[in-house]
């Protein structure tokens, strides 16, 4: 079984005397059975050098869906727990602690007698039991992952590492409900990495990492109809190549840029006077404002041009336009809002959908979910019904913002 650490984990401030505290969960994977990291840093917001000493074992507790454990966080022998900090600056000492071996799924680590939020683990499954549905072990699943990623000699072969890699969350995922019809819908998304990190061909050329392909799907149901039905799915396969961190921003840096450019198709899978389809290039640009433990401030606008036939609907331009915007504020483990707008190609038929998202493992610690409230409102919330307009509220979970 393994743990990841969902990217890193930066606590809100704890004050002790003349000290800041925060705490940082290590992003690199460790053996259940094994050992997790935990940085504790300690800050002089003072102005004058003082002595400061590590506590030499901090308790942490584990919420996961197998139950809660409590154990010990303790300070690495190597390192000396008394030192001397200069106005401004800062030390940190690494803790380590021992894994469950029991536990699957997300969990959450928190750290009672010190005042900080909690972090968020990721267990994955052991790469040599990859179970299907029912617990028993998917062998043919395993077995076209080993043929994707050769093993390389004196190296055991890793499903969760190949997963961790090559596959992540793209568009955001979610299943939401409203009163009008069509009241439900849903959006499934994700990304594959082509390359293998390292593979020859990634590391002659690092750069060739960035490219990716993708696939995006919306859906608008009717439950309210007698026999339900689908009113209509987006289909949306995507090329692209993402170039992340232009800039070589660190976690406590204020500013990040990240670009990206892709060939896109989307069609509704319809025939006749239904049909939907176009194929757009675009350029997206991200910049994001404010460190990854506050508040942040993401925009994406976004610029496309159209790319062959549109016999099938010709004046999609006049209600889908030449570019959106996408701006995000909020924080990345707590309450986030999330606004795109698009207008017409003559400033005219503007849309507008508004996500409020929060993290479920705020509440509770067994689902890995966010709350999410959507509201629509303008032109083309399905492909469809691009030269329509409407107003939609619903509110359901999403598995990824």
């Amino acid at each position: 079984m393994t743990v990841t650490a969902c990217a890193f984990f930066i606590a809100p401030l704890v004050r002790a005397q003349d000290a800041t505290l925060t705490l940082t969960v290590a992003a690199e994977p460790v053996t259940a059975g094994g050992s997790v990291g935990v940085w504790l840093n300690a800050l002089n917001i003072s102005g004058n050098e003082i002595s400061w000493t590590f506590p030499t074992v901090i308790r942490r507790k584990i919420i996961s869906a197998q139950g809660t454990f409590d154990g010990p966080l303790e300070l690495r022998p190597a390192e000396s727990n008394t030192v001397v900090i200069a106005p401004g600056a800062f030390v940190r000492r690494e803790y380590v602690s021992t894994v469950p071996g029991q536990i699957t799924g997300q969990v959450v680590m928190e750290f009672p007698g010190l005042n900080v939020n909690r972090a968020v683990l990721d267990v994955l499954a052991p790469a040599s039991t990859a179970m299907a549905p029912g617990g028993k072990t998917n062998s043919f699943f395993t077995r076209f992952i080993k043929e994707a990623e050769p093993e390389e000699p004196g190296k055991g072969f890793e499903p969760g590492r190949f997963f961790k890699e090559h596959i992540s969350g793209y568009e955001p995922m979610y299943f939401i409900g409203g009163t009008k019809s069509p009241n439900v819908k849903f959006q499934i998304s994700f990304a594959y990495q082509l390359l293998n990190n390292d593979g020859p061909l990634a590391e002659k050329v690092p750069a060739l990492k960035g490219f990716h392909i993708a696939y995006t799907q919306t859906s608008l149901w009717d439950l309210n109809l007698p026999s339900p039905a689908f009113y209509d799915t987006s289909y949306k396969p995507e090329f692209f190549y993402a170039w992340e961190n232009v800039t070589g921003a660190r976690p406590d840096d204020w500013f990040q840029l990240d670009l990206q450019g892709s060939l896109k198709h989307e069609s509704n899978g319809r025939g006749g006077t239904e049909e939907r389809s176009l194929n757009i290039a675009y350029f997206r640009p991200t910049v994001t404002l404010g460190r990854d433990d506050g508040l942040q401030l993401t925009l994406q606008p976004r610029v496309w041009t159209y790319v062959g036939d549109l016999s099938d609907n010709p004046d999609m331009p006049d209600y889908r336009g030449y570019a959106d915007l996408r701006t995000i504020v909020g924080w990345e483990r707590g309450l986030e809002l999330s606004a795109l707008g698009r207008m017409g190609k003559d400033g005219n038929h503007q849309s507008v959908q508004l996500d409020l998202t929060y993290p479920t493992m705020r509440f509770f610690g067994s689902f890995s979910l966010y709350l999410d409230v959507q509201y629509f409102t303008g032109y083309g919330e399905s492909l469809l019904g691009y030269n329509q307009k409407s107003d939609e509220l619903r509110i359901g979970f999403a598995l990824f913002r």
